[in-house]
């Protein structure tokens, strides 16, 4: 028997019972993902992240699973410009342990006029979340549905006024953004951005950006950051894969420069239209 909403049922909706997992444990992972002009150039990374993450999870992947699968899922629901969000969660059944590992899937499509990531004019405005810190272990690296934390971290931001939010970890050390990876360019012109060690999610655009870098002779370094290094760098910016890259305008009252950041995200931009390979 169950009360849902005042309404005493016998049994759950069939979609509420499918994801009943997913509902009662969050026992869930999910991709963000972005369709340009009908094509999903980072579907491979995508699940390539997904996969490892359900594995780890223990999850008993289908063999027909694979980025070539998904992306043929998406693009029957997906117009041509969409934010797509693919969710996975384990079979109905079973307490903390489950009684099964079989895996659903759910596709969810918000469509978007633009066909490439667009540059911002406005930075954003930011400060670091005071209400929260995030943990570090082997599960950090992954986007759970477990996220209380980072939706305390945005009703904070918009308390305070900001746009997004910097998120600390246990060890009060720079994490990530609300959605985002963070990177920095300090004061010499060096380009960092936090460790995985430091417990941010391994973000599909974070790595492609690592990638694209190298290969252009440039150097991102991986380091750990506190408060004051992200007020005394010369330019910050956040990446995520539903958005691009954007450039932060100001921090806790900080300002910014963008012109590296530019340079990156036209960096980024050949890449998508195939005018640069890594």
């Amino acid at each position: 028997m169950f009360n849902l909403n005042a309404q005493l049922i016998k049994e759950l909706p069939e979609g509420l019972w499918l994801a009943q997992r997913g509902l009662f444990y969050a026992d869930s992972l999910f991709e963000t993902i972005r369709v340009f002009e009908g094509k999903i150039p980072l579907m491979a990374a995508h699940w390539e992240r997904l996969s490892r993450g359900l594995s780890q999870m223990g999850y008993a992947l289908p063999s027909f699973w694979s980025a070539v699968f998904f992306e043929q899922e998406i693009l029957r629901v997906a117009p041509p410009n969409a934010r797509v969000r693919l969710s996975v969660w384990r079979a109905p059944g079973g307490l903390y342990l489950p009684e099964n590992n079989e895996p659903q899937f759910l596709i969810a499509v918000q469509p978007l006029e633009s066909g490439m990531y667009e540059w911002p004019d406005e930075g954003l405005q930011v400060g670091f979340c005071q209400s929260v810190r995030l943990p570090i272990d082997a599960w950090s690296g992954w986007k759970t549905l477990n996220a209380a934390r980072y939706v305390a971290a945005a009703q904070e931001a918009r308390i305070r006024g900001w746009d997004d939010a910097v998120l600390l970890n246990a060890h009060e050390r720079v994490c990530e953004a609300t959605s985002s990876n963070i990177f920095w360019v300090e004061r010499d012109g060096t380009l960092c951005t936090t460790p995985l060690a430091d417990g941010c999610v391994t973000g599909v655009l974070r790595d492609l950006l690592l990638a694209l870098t190298k290969a252009s002779g440039l150097a991102i370094i991986e380091k750990s950051a506190n408060c004051d290094a992200i007020l005394e760098a010369r330019e910050v910016f956040f990446t995520n894969a539903a958005r691009g890259i954007r450039w932060v305008r100001t921090c806790e009252g900080t300002a910014y420069r963008h012109e590296q950041t530019r340079r990156l995200h036209e960096l980024m931009a050949a890449h998508l239209q195939g005018k640069m390979s890594v």
